[in-house]
């Protein structure tokens, strides 16, 4: 009796006022389909019942682009994932994206015959969708599921490409929420990060730099000035990602072939990335430091301890190396060690 009381009790303060938007028709497969979800898990049976609710609502006349109803394509797309079927998630979220971009078409030619406020605020609403959509898909092409890398790196590319042609000159004033898709600034930095991330594992290693770069500006903007432990994850990142294209054959610095004095150049410069990663951890309040500032900590200090090593400058390259090999040790990260051990034995230690 206790389980079913916390179901009725669920039931009647989460999920009747989630739906109360909808019709009485919509509303009973939206409720079918949430308890195939959670109650008697089988995936088909909401499947069924999301599509059931769709074209209830398109029997209603209910407005195709409203949120309402792209809110059901949107748990639609997030039962399929939950259920391990990504591929399908993603063909809800491209059929989604593309009725988004029709709609915006349709505004932009002055199609759609509206209030200027109320068309205005359609706009803003189909490019948060078709950002956010991208984003998700781009997650999804990326997961385990599907391993597909290079399209996810497309459809990311497209989102933040949108963000930036719809944003008031972002290269020069940077980023604001004053951009046509609404987007706050944190979510804006979360994009740009996982931007970079991509470039970084796809061997783009300049296009990754470039992208983390622009990540600080919304960063700092959503933490209001506060130091975080995603900036000094940003920060590590670029130098980590600096280091490692200076190591590639056929380097390049500023799109000409490396030469010792650019090389040595941009050692410098990398280094002084890797000292404000290191600077900002320290200074990232006790009650704010998580996971991401450690691993952020540790890897900027790796790096710095290479670029001392590359640098010529071992005394200092075996001191950090050793500084760092107990924290290693305690987490468990023995490969490393290994690299670290490695180091001080190259530095003559």
């Amino acid at each position: 009796m206790s389980i079913l009381g916390l179901l009725l009790y669920d039931d009647y303060t989460r999920v009747k006022p989630q739906y109360s938007a909808y019709p009485t028709s919509v509303e009973y497969h939206l409720r079918q389909a949430l308890q195939a979800i959670h109650v008697k898990p089988d995936p088909a049976k909401a499947e069924m019942h999301f599509i059931k609710a769709l074209q209830a609502a398109d029997e209603q006349d209910m407005d195709p682009h409203s949120q309402e109803v792209i809110g059901i394509r949107i748990r639609l797309s997030e039962m399929l994932e939950k259920f391990g079927r990504a591929r399908a998630a993603i063909e809800v979220l491209e059929g989604t994206i593309k009725m988004c971009e029709e709609k915006v078409a349709d505004i932009d030619r002055g199609v759609t015959q509206a209030q200027p406020e109320a068309t205005k605020s359609l706009r803003k609403g189909m490019l948060k969708t078709i950002i956010r959509s991208r984003v998700k898909a781009a997650n999804l092409y990326e997961s385990e599921f599907v391993q597909d890398t290079t399209t996810a790196k497309q459809v990311l590319s497209d989102a933040v490409g949108l963000l930036v042609k719809e944003s008031q000159d972002p290269q020069t004033k940077g980023f604001s929420e004053d951009n046509a898709a609404g987007l706050p600034m944190e979510e804006i930095a979360s994009m740009l990060s996982q931007m970079g991330d991509l470039y970084a594992t796809t061997g783009e290693e300049p296009n990754a730099v470039q992208v983390y770069m622009l990540t600080l500006q919304p960063l700092r903007a959503a933490c209001n000035g506060t130091r975080s432990c995603k900036e000094v994850q940003i920060l590590s990142n670029i130098a980590s990602t600096m280091d490692l294209a200076m190591k590639r054959p056929g380097a390049t610095i500023n799109g000409k072939p490396a030469t010792k004095e650019t090389l040595a150049a941009a050692r410098r410069s990398t280094l002084r990335w890797a000292d404000q990663a290191i600077a900002t951890a320290e200074v990232v309040k006790p009650e704010h430091r998580d996971e991401i500032c450690e691993v952020g900590l540790i890897s900027a200090e790796m790096t710095k301890a290479d670029l001392l090593l590359e640098d010529g400058k071992n005394i200092q390259a075996r001191e950090a190396f050793r500084s760092i090999i107990p924290r290693l040790r305690e987490r468990g990260l023995d490969a490393l060690v290994k690299t670290a051990e490695q180091g001080i034995q190259r530095a003559g230690g």
